[in-house]
């Protein structure tokens, strides 16, 4: 799942407060001078200044729409920063993995209200240095009909999507769990993949995915254990934090390890109640979406920055955890999730493309030649077609130095040549796509 924090009380056993990587914006990069009039509006600047244990942000106060934050790690470790909304537990924007003596810049949009922004450093923990920031009513950004129009248009398509995908993955959801209750394995590792693509390309939204909490949804249909095991500071394999796990990834560690590993369930009754668990999650999933029920934030809606935030964000979800095979760390099906989020991605951007290319052309060729190189290498990985037409991939340990048993990630150097060729390929990709926001948004 994408890589984003919340602040929510795990389910039952482990009673602490967790940070999960599940879905939310990853909002542009882009370099911003101070206050910079645009023909969407003026841009704001705020510094934020980040140490071991401080994060400051100046000013505390601006005035609504696009703010460009100018990100500065002083400290020793890598640091990541986000900004919260009023209850401090949905995450507006964030920037992980900011590096020691390193700058990063983030853009995004931000409407009348109070908010909050703060630090975590080596992205886990509580966070350090939360302080207020008030956006104050701003200046009217006059918008012509037909932007408008364009911007309204991306809205509702990239919603229908949403909501397409969600449709698609309940019944390949209870098709895939049919055959893992029934004990036919196989076929259930051969569904796995396949069904989770559904939601790989939707994940930009999963923040939105949120029933009592902003996200919560998708911290129980797609949590990792290694997130969960570092928030409790125990082990992956403790009872506790395997109390307290759901979603495809429990399954997938049931389905594709044995018995020495740990993960195994007890019983056919457990496989079965994390079976239902997963397709009662994802019905509710379903009728958020569909408006059958209401969110943490009322009625399910996205908004543009949704749509111009969501293609980097994928992109950087790849990049930061993907690429060393953290998602499928058990089945080690990434090659699958790596193309449903860069269909997800181009997805995203393509509803906003033409806004895009009216304000900046060389910016979209350079998003349409990059989108065609990662997804050029991904293909080279496809071992033919099923009967159904879809697509099968190489096992990704085959082709990459992956994380093995939610143990640590191999580093940089490990990179096959292979490997580092994605790697480079998706990072050359994000670097554009990470523009749009600070491109249209307004």
């Amino acid at each position: 799942m994408k890589n984003t924090r919340y602040l929510l009380a795990v389910p039952a056993a482990i009673a602490m407060v967790i940070s999960l990587s599940a879905c939310t914006d990853n909002p542009a990069n882009s370099s911003a001078s101070s206050n910079e009039s645009t023909n969407g509006g003026t841009v704001q600047t705020v510094k934020a200044n980040i140490a071991n244990d401080t994060c400051t942000t100046d000013p505390a106060k601006i005035p609504a729409g696009k703010v460009a934050f100018e990100i500065a790690n002083n400290g020793t470790t890598p640091n990541e920063f986000e900004v919260l909304t009023e209850n401090k537990l949905q995450i507006v924007s964030e920037k992980e993995n900011i590096g020691p003596g390193t700058t990063a810049h983030m853009t995004t949009a931000l409407k009348e209200g109070t908010y909050y922004t703060g630090c975590k450093p080596n992205m886990v923990g509580n966070f350090v240095g939360l302080a207020q920031l008030d956006v104050i009513p701003g200046e009217n950004v006059e918008v012509a009909k037909d932007v408008q129009a364009a911007e309204d248009h991306a809205i509702s398509n990239y919603t229908s999507y949403v909501k397409d995908q969600t449709g698609q993955l309940v019944s390949a959801t209870q098709e895939f769990t049919k055959a893992y209750i029934a004990g036919d394995d196989q076929k259930a590792k051969t569904l796995y993949p396949l069904a989770r693509q559904h939601y790989e390309r939707i994940e930009p939204t999963a923040e939105s995915f949120g029933i009592k909490e902003g996200g919560d949804l998708d911290v129980a249909l797609d949590a990792r254990v290694q997130d969960l095991s570092a928030d409790a500071h125990k082990k992956p394999t403790d009872p506790e934090v395997l109390k307290g796990w759901t979603g495809w990834h429990r399954i997938e560690a049931d389905l594709f390890t044995d018995d020495s590993a740990g993960y195994k369930f007890d019983t056919d009754e457990d496989r079965k109640r994390a079976a239902d668990e997963l397709n009662e999650n994802t019905q509710k999933l379903y009728d958020l979406v569909y408006g059958k029920i209401d969110g943490a934030k009322g009625k399910f809606k996205l908004e543009l920055s949704d749509v111009a935030t969501g293609a980097s964000s994928l992109l950087e979800e790849v990049a930061t955890s993907k690429i060393v095979g953290e998602e499928e760390t058990f089945s080690h099906t990434d090659t699958y999730d790596f193309k449903a989020n860069v269909e997800g991605a181009e997805v995203a951007y393509g509803n906003v493309a033409d806004l895009v290319k009216d304000k900046d052309p060389k910016l979209a060729e350079k998003i349409e030649s990059k989108f065609e190189s990662v997804k050029s290498l991904i293909n080279e990985q496809s071992t033919g077609k099923d009967e159904g037409g879809n697509t099968l991939f190489k096992d990704y340990s085959q082709i990459a130095a992956v994380q093995k048993d939610a143990g640590e990630a191999p580093k940089d150097s490990d990179y096959t040549d292979l490997q580092r060729k994605f790697s480079d390929a998706v990072n050359a990709l994000g670097e554009p796509l990470s523009k749009i926001a600070g491109t249209i948004l307004h």
